[in-house]
């Protein structure tokens, strides 16, 4: 006989019979949609098996997801064991791990600086949200920010701290912080190695980065929940669990911040909507969730803007969701209704005109001054990385029976997608600002001169919209995003304002994000060559 594969998770029958209502999870799906949230997928987990699992198409359980902040609890985990392994400890001082730090500046603030401080977002560093992570020293640049308070005392939701974290699992074991946790976390729990961006000097960001799928997320949930075991495997160090989901630290006092204001343990979250109950937090809402006192798990992925909105529609259903077992129920079916598909429309002459051509657009300066150059990935999958990718130029179009081949440059990257004009998509495989991707396309000639390209990277939590209208051999392209990159803005310079409580940590996004908006969806204008 085959052995069985301890690394998966056991499948109720029905939501019902581990307790867990269909119906009620169907209502919760049906009030996003009702609400235009935009909701990528839902993972249910009790009693220690799959309730549910349900993705919107084109998402799909075999795609990564981008997960942003998520991170900072998978670079917790590392932490946890070196700290189990007696690597370091929380009371370590950075310089003692990292001496060098104090040629980058003296304080003494430098000199208290622990491990702990950092795992708590406590470190009292002023690190600009806008530093240029293009640059090859992230390590100098964010040592060597201002100080807003002495290490240990206050709250600042700051995403380097967990980049340092990384650099201490890449000093202290000479490996990257993947590789570290491959043998320790991914592998016992049956995850594939995940995807996780870089600084140039390749250190994992720690703050933001990783792609993985949303059962990976809602496996290492369940470890948490269960005090590190995972199908009767110790595998977080003992002791770790508890004390990374539990409030190590006062957050924020904001009253229309549910969620931000019930404390922090070492990069998870106390829940406010559900007190018994701990969570992994990711930007654009995603959320892996564990209930501590009803033996569950919820992971929620979203290309959704305003999360503490999001979050209050998840209370209004969980634990409501959560009921006393019934084999006997009827379950629903649960289903989340797909993104509505660009339409097949006759096909326009102008795809002959541009056979064995190039549409060529110029460099705009003032988008490559701000380091923001449009790419034909949405601004949620490039803005916090080294290489931004951008400039879209060099685009070819070759028609094809029920579709197009789509190709284009960015910086030293060419790429080359299909793109389904049929009414269904099409899917490939990209590199893109130095990060893998699997795209899905779609296309429409809304009339002879206006072509419409919808892309959705899967691993990202938004799509670009690519509008060319043709003018004779003048081109010109409009990127849009979706969700709509102005409420994305918004909703950004509105997280700051409730979060940080330092007027010096919000004023540069508050005064120069807003201006980004009419920049990052400029019109491009190219010519057919």
């Amino acid at each position: 006989m085959p052995r069985k594969n301890t690394t998966e998770l056991s499948r109720a029958k029905t939501p019902e019979s581990v307790g867990v209502s269909s119906r009620e999870v169907q209502a919760f799906i049906d009030h996003c949609m009702t609400l235009g949230k935009e909701l990528h997928s839902v993972i249910v987990i009790r009693r220690g098996k799959v309730a549910c699992e349900v993705y919107r198409e084109p998402f799909a359980p075999q795609f990564r997801h981008a997960m942003y902040s998520v991170s900072k609890s998978i670079t917790a985990t590392a932490i946890g064991f070196a700290v189990g392994e007696g690597v370091i400890a929380l009371d370590t001082r950075f310089v003692d791990i990292f001496p060098e730090a104090r040629k980058v500046q003296s304080s003494p603030y430098l000199e208290k600086l622990t491990v702990e401080d950092l795992l708590t977002l406590r470190s009292g560093l002023s690190v600009t949200p806008l530093m240029d992570k293009t640059k090859d020293r992230w390590f100098e640049d964010i040592i060597g920010s201002n100080w807003v308070t002495e290490p240990g005392t206050e709250f600042f939701y700051i995403n380097e701290n967990l980049y340092l974290l990384c650099c201490i699992i890449h000093k202290k074991y000479n490996m990257s912080v993947i590789d570290f946790l491959m043998p320790r976390l991914f592998e016992p729990l049956g995850i594939e190695r995940p995807f996780w961006e870089t600084c140039p000097r390749g250190v994992e960001a720690g703050g933001w980065g990783i792609m993985m799928k949303p059962m990976d997320l809602a496996k290492i949930i369940l470890t948490y929940l269960n005090g590190g075991v995972y199908n009767g495997k110790q595998v977080l160090p003992e002791g770790w669990a508890q004390a990374a989901t539990q409030k190590q630290t006062e957050t924020c006092n904001s009253k229309d911040q549910l969620d931000t204001k019930q404390g922090y343990g070492y990069c998870f979250w106390r829940c406010g909507g559900y007190l018994n109950a701990f969570r992994a937090d990711g930007m654009f809402s995603q959320f892996g969730i564990g209930f501590e006192d009803l033996d569950a798990v919820a992971v929620i992925n979203c290309g959704e803007i305003n999360e503490q909105a999001m979050r209050d529609v998840v209370w209004e259903h969980f634990p409501k969701a959560f009921i006393d077992d019934d084999k006997s129920a009827e379950p629903v079916e649960l289903s989340i209704p797909p993104y509505e598909k660009l339409r097949a429309r006759p096909r326009s002459s102008m795809e002959h005109r541009l056979r064995g051509h190039r549409i060529v657009f110029n460099k705009p300066l003032l988008l490559n001054a701000i380091g923001f150059p449009v790419s034909t990935l949405p601004l949620t999958a490039t803005f916090m990385g080294k290489d931004k990718a951008g400039n879209i130029t060099n685009i070819s179009i070759e028609p094809l029976e029920d579709e197009l081949i789509f190709s284009w440059s960015e910086g030293k990257e060419i790429n080359r997608i299909h793109v389904g004009m049929d009414g269904e998509y099409r899917f490939d495989n990209i590199v893109l600002g130095q990060m893998p991707f699997t795209t899905c396309a779609i296309g429409c000639w809304n009339n002879a001169n206006e072509l419409e390209i919808i892309i959705r990277p899967m691993e990202a939590a938004a799509a670009r919209r690519l509008v060319l209208k043709f003018h004779g051999d003048l081109v010109t392209l409009k990127p849009t995003a979706l969700p709509d990159t102005s409420a994305m803005v918004e909703n950004l310079v509105g997280s700051v304002k409730s979060v940080f409580k330092s007027a010096a940590l919000r004023k540069p996004i508050e005064t120069v994000m807003p201006h980004l908006t009419p920049l990052v969806d400029l019109v491009h204008i190219g010519v057919i060559k």
